[in-house]
C-alpha cells in the first residue's frame, strides 16, 4: 500500500476508524478476526509518485468509485489496475500514480491466515504479482461481494457488507499459538529481532524448521523475511519524520548492523538510494 500511508498506521499502532464507534467491534487485533483494521486515508498530502510497500499483512486498497482506474510504475513499466487491488507480498519499485483530484482512498488489513483462507488465495500468488487486481484472484461470488459494497455510500457500511460476507464463509483465521507469539514478538520489537532470537524468545518449544515451515503456510514468507519487513517499515517511518539527513542512528536503533545494511535494503525495496530519495 501507499508507504506514507502504512507508515503512519504502524507507527500510530493502532486500528484507525473514521467510523468508530458503529464499527469498532469489526477492527478487532492480529488474531481476533478476519479484519485487523479499516482505514479511511485521506491522500491529499501524498506525493504524485507514491512509493508502495507491504509488511507481510494483506492490503485491500477500494477507490472511491467501482469505474476509477488505478496506474502504477513497477521498475519503470506502467500498469493499470481496476478500483479495488490488493498489496501483499515484497514489493519492489513500485509507485502508485496518485490521481490529482483523489481525497480518500479505503484500506482494509487482514489476518493473512484468514485472507488466504476466505478468499481461497495461495500465497504464493504474490511472489511474482505482490500488487494486483482483487478480481482476478477470487470467483464470482465475492465480485458480487464488492459491487455490493460500492452500492453502499459510507465506509462503515462497507466494511458491515464484507464482514457479512466472511462470516458467511465459514473460513477459519487460524494460527497456531507458538506462531501467534512469535508474530506478536517481531511486531513488539518493531522488527529488531533475529530468528535466533525468535527461537528463544518462544522458549525453545520448537525448531527452525517448524517456524519456517509454519510461516511459510500461514504468512506467505519466511520468518526471516517478515523480520526484514517490519524492521524496514519502521526505519523508514523514523527516517522520515527525522529532520537529519543522516539515518545511520535510526537505521542502527531498529537493528540494522551499520548505514550499508540499510541502504542495500532501501535499494531494493524503493529502486534508490535513500540520499537520493524525496523524503516528505
Amino acid at each position: 500500500m501507499p508507504i506514507s500511508l502504512l507508515t503512519d498506521i504502524k507507527l500510530s499502532g493502532q486500528p484507525c476508524f473514521d467510523f468508530t464507534d458503529e464499527m469498532e467491534s469489526a477492527s478487532g487485533s492480529w488474531f481476533g478476526g478476519p479484519i485487523m483494521g479499516a482505514y479511511f486515508l485521506s491522500c491529499k498530502d501524498l506525493k504524485f509518485n507514491q512509493p508502495l510497500f507491504s509488511d507481510g499483512i494483506p492490503s485491500m486498497i477500494f477507490m472511491p468509485d467501482r469505474a476509477d482506474e488505478v496506474s502504477l510504475i513497477k521498475e519503470g513499466e506502467l500498469l493499470r489496475l481496476k478500483s479495488v487491488w490488493v498489496c501483499c507480498g515484497v514489493i519492489r519499485d513500485t509507485q502508485w500514480i496518485r490521481p490529482e483530484q483523489l481525497e480518500h482512498i479505503l484500506v482494509l488489513r487482514f489476518n493473512p491466515s484468514a485472507f488466504y483462507s476466505a478468499f481461497n488465495i495461495s500465497p504464493s500468488m504474490f511472489v511474482a504479482s505482490p500488487v494486483c487486481n482483487f478480481e482476478d484472484l477470487v470467483d464470482q461470488s465475492w465480485l458480487g461481494v464488492i459491487g455490493e459494497m460500492y452500492k453502499v455510500n459510507s465506509p462503515a457500511e462497507k466494511l458491515t457488507v464484507m464482514n457479512k460476507a466472511l462470516s458467511a464463509s465459514g473460513k477459519s483465521s487460524y494460527l497456531p499459538y507458538l506462531l501467534e507469539v512469535a508474530i506478536d514478538h517481531i511486531d513488539q520489537r518493531k522488527g529488531n529481532t533475529t530468528v535466533s532470537d525468535l527461537l528463544a524468545a518462544i522458549g525453545g518449544k520448537v525448531n527452525q524448521r517448524w517456524l519456517q515451515r509454519n510461516f511459510i503456510k500461514y504468512i506467505g514468507m519466511p520468518p526471516k523475511r517478515y523480520i526484514s519487513l517490519q524492521r524496514f517499515i519502521y526505519t523508514y517511518g523514523q527516517c522520515d519524520r527525522s529532520k537529519s539527513s543522516d539515518f545511520s542512528d535510526a537505521a542502527i536503533s531498529y537493528g540494522y548492523y551499520d548505514y550499508n545494511h540499510f541502504q542495500k535494503d532501501f535499494k531494493h525495496y524503493m529502486g534508490i538510494a535513500p540520499s537520493r530519495y524525496r523524503w516528505k
